[in-house]
């Protein structure tokens, strides 16, 4: 394919907050007698709190908690997560990155958090880097559903098949397949490589998915400028 933009995830692509976001969870969930698996919170990923917090309940055991729980946790989740998340910074490496991409393709940051905490936990200079950014509260059905990144793609003008999508989770590999993203590169840096089969790509280590996705990019931009000879 040749790329005419690039599509990020952030939680575990471009910053490492997922650690406290399941810490966050697992003391909201401890502060109403529940438990809940680290695991199913990093399966999770991606998908707007309000979704997380349903799914986390169905598996939550100990029986039937009150009708305003839900609510309840979440917002015990969000607080104790901007408690705990006052120094976040981008991963090294992914600042120049992220500069020489922009010089060459559009590039658009795709996630489930909401915007406030976007513009909260993100450097400024990071998120001008983008040309869209779609979060979890500026659309209806969020990850897996493909509406974040079909609408990604209709805000920057290119066709999904066009799209190079970055993501670390199985929602968002999944949300990105179903909007019918041309490639997509995973980045095991939450779940291991086995939750993340449905990409067409695997990357074990930030620094080796920023080699690939450049040799991506300058690889299409070579071929093109030899077609044109």
């Amino acid at each position: 394919m040749k790329p005419k933009a690039v599509l990020f995830d952030l939680d575990g692509v471009l910053i490492d907050t997922m650690p406290l976001h399941a810490r966050a969870w697992q003391a909201a969930f401890r502060r109403v007698g529940r438990s809940v698996d680290r695991a199913l919170i990093y399966a999770c990923e991606g998908e707007p709190g309000h979704l997380t917090v349903q799914r986390l309940l169905k598996n939550a055991p100990n029986g039937h908690l009150p009708a305003d729980s839900a609510k309840k946790i979440l917002r015990d989740k969000e607080a104790l997560f901007a408690a705990s998340a006052r120094a976040i910074t981008v991963k090294p490496g992914w600042q120049r990155s992220l500069r020489w991409l922009q010089s060459r393709l559009p590039l658009a940051l795709v996630t489930g958090t909401s915007r406030r905490e976007v513009d909260r936990v993100v450097p400024k200079e990071t998120l001008a880097r983008f040309t869209v950014i779609i979060t979890g509260d500026a659309v209806r059905r969020g990850k897996p559903h493909p509406e974040p990144y079909l609408t990604a793609c209709r805000r920057l003008g290119v066709r999904p098949r066009d799209a190079i999508v970055i993501e670390n989770a199985p929602y968002g590999i999944e949300s990105a397949r179903s909007a019918g993203a041309g490639y997509i590169l995973a980045l095991a840096s939450s779940l291991p490589p086995s939750y993340l089969q449905a990409a067409d790509e695997i990357c074990l280590t930030p620094s080796a998915l920023r080699k690939r996705l450049q040799e991506s990019v300058v690889g299409s931009m070579r071929r093109e400028h030899a077609g044109k000879r």
